[in-house]
């Protein structure tokens, strides 16, 4: 767990008519505080909202310095195909340049989320602590819940030149001020232009 300090975290939540919900966060970290591992928001949904749709890069996992070989595009598919099978559990499934993503069950209905301007996403059928608990990918259960992640930015993989090594400096999240929105949209299965919602214009955006 890192020293927080006296670290602030403002998040502003501005609820619109039309269902759609702004959430704006801002940090101000305290003082001595090392680099971040990730600066974003978690969140579950239920479990049936599996199909996942996005437009960044893909189709497979990529990292902040990790995603040339990852093109931009719209994919999808199933959460649990997100996982990559690491003989450690560990980090996996992200997406970067994602400026939009839908986890949707059959019926089409789920939850839109719109980078303002792009984020980091990723999704998993188990919680961060099953992740951080778990000795073998087979120790991991999946949940009744999937678990979102919605990040600004995570640090980079590292490890690049000589296994375990650090990060390089211009892909780590010095303890810094950061800020960044997102929309949130629920989705009732109704919706035939999915293009619509994504550029929706709303009052002060």
């Amino acid at each position: 767990i890192l020293p927080a300090g006296k670290s602030e975290l403002n998040i502003v939540y501005t609820i619109y008519g039309s269902g759609d919900i702004v959430v704006d966060t801002r940090f101000t970290p305290g003082m001595k505080l090392p680099d971040l591992p990730r600066f974003g928001m978690q969140m579950q949904i239920p479990g049936r909202f599996n199909k996942m749709t996005w437009f960044g890069r893909g189709p497979h996992e990529s990292y902040w310095d990790r995603k040339t070989g990852a093109a931009i595009g719209i994919w999808e598919g199933s959460v649990e195909d997100q996982i990559h099978p690491y003989i450690f559990p560990q980090e996996t499934g992200n997406k970067t340049d994602v400026r939009w993503v839908t986890w949707t069950d059959s019926q089409k209905a789920g939850l839109l989320v719109v980078g303002m301007p792009g984020l980091s996403i990723s999704a998993w059928p188990f919680t961060m602590q099953d992740l951080e608990r778990a000795e073998h990918t087979f120790d991991l259960n999946h949940r009744r819940q999937i678990t979102v992640n919605i990040d600004h930015k995570q640090m980079g993989l590292g490890g690049d030149n000589s296994w375990g090594a650090r990060t390089h400096p211009e892909y780590r999240l010095p303890a810094k001020p950061y800020q960044y929105r997102f929309r949130l949209r629920p989705l009732d299965g109704s919706e035939k232009e999915i293009d619509t919602l994504i550029h929706a214009d709303l009052p002060g955006h």
